[in-house]
């Protein structure tokens, strides 16, 4: 089998494990031990074939970062379809699969009908610093865009709430205290990665042209990023930021790390 067709295999099963939490929704408040099961078991098999598939694409190599649209669509939806395996693993977040499933089943499905031209999205490296610099890049972003989607989640219900307007969806999501809770802990990891990104970059910079760009897009907004986030961790800590503030702050630090890997080529592609 074409390994390309083992993507919209897996997003059939994402759409069918979100069906199953959608219909939970409606009824009980919580999935059946049975129920939540499958849905463990569902979760495995997609995130199996998502990696299968991954790997006959070849994405990453020694010598080469090789970032098709497809492989693009590809590696995302594995980090968050592994990243919410996690943490129904660990915390039980079922309800967080009515969204997640679903949006992350639209890229396996278009896959197959996504353009590879194979001079598009190829980065050349020279070192496997430089490799490994890029690959924690990604995984820093693919993290902090989870915890954005924790702080978006956070702010919708806790807007519902407000203004009383809770509907079966929202009483299946997990509590206000459970989404901040995940969105801290994800956040920390991001902050983590983020700073190891900054490491390897400057230290690719140095070992390949004896000096620091400091000064460069990236690596400011990136610094911006990184500083938001330890801000928000301290004084989460120290001082006890947060709520809807918190959220809007992991929102923000994560625009800011948008900028800095895309925003370039977003300003390029418009003007």
């Amino acid at each position: 089998m074409n390994g390309i067709y083992l993507f919209p295999i897996a997003g059939l099963i994402s759409l069918f494990g979100g069906a199953l939490v959608w219909r939970r929704a409606q009824g009980k408040p919580s999935l059946s031990p049975n129920d939540e099961s499958l849905l463990f078991g569902l979760l495995i098999v997609s995130v199996f074939l998502i990696s299968s598939g991954v790997i006959v694409l070849e994405p990453i190599t020694m010598r080469m970062i090789h970032f098709t649209l497809p492989a693009s669509a590809a590696v995302a939806t594995l980090l968050v379809q592994c990243m919410y395996l996690i943490g129904l693993f660990r915390f039980g977040i079922q309800g967080l699969g009515l969204f997640l499933l679903p949006v992350t089943a639209i890229p396996l499905l278009l896959i197959p009908f996504l353009s590879d031209n194979s001079m598009d999205g190829v980065i050349h490296t020279t070192s496997l610093l430089e490799t490994g610099h890029l690959v924690i890049s990604m995984l820093a972003y693919a993290v902090l865009t989870m915890a954005a989607f924790y702080a978006w989640m956070h702010l919708l219900l806790d807007h519902a709430l407000r203004h009383k307007r809770l509907s079966a969806t929202f009483n299946f999501l997990p509590s206000l205290f459970d989404l901040e809770h995940l969105m801290i802990a994800v956040l920390r990891w991001s902050g983590i990665l983020i700073a190891l990104s900054i490491m390897s970059g400057l230290s690719w910079q140095w070992v390949e042209f004896s000096h620091f760009s400091l000064l460069n897009h990236k690596v400011i907004l990136a610094l911006l990023s990184f500083f938001t986030i330890v801000l928000l961790l301290v004084k989460h800590q120290r001082a006890g930021w947060t709520g809807s503030f918190a959220s809007k702050m992991v929102l923000s630090a994560y625009v800011l790390l948008l900028l800095a890997y895309f925003g370039v080529k977003m300003i390029h592609a418009w003007l």
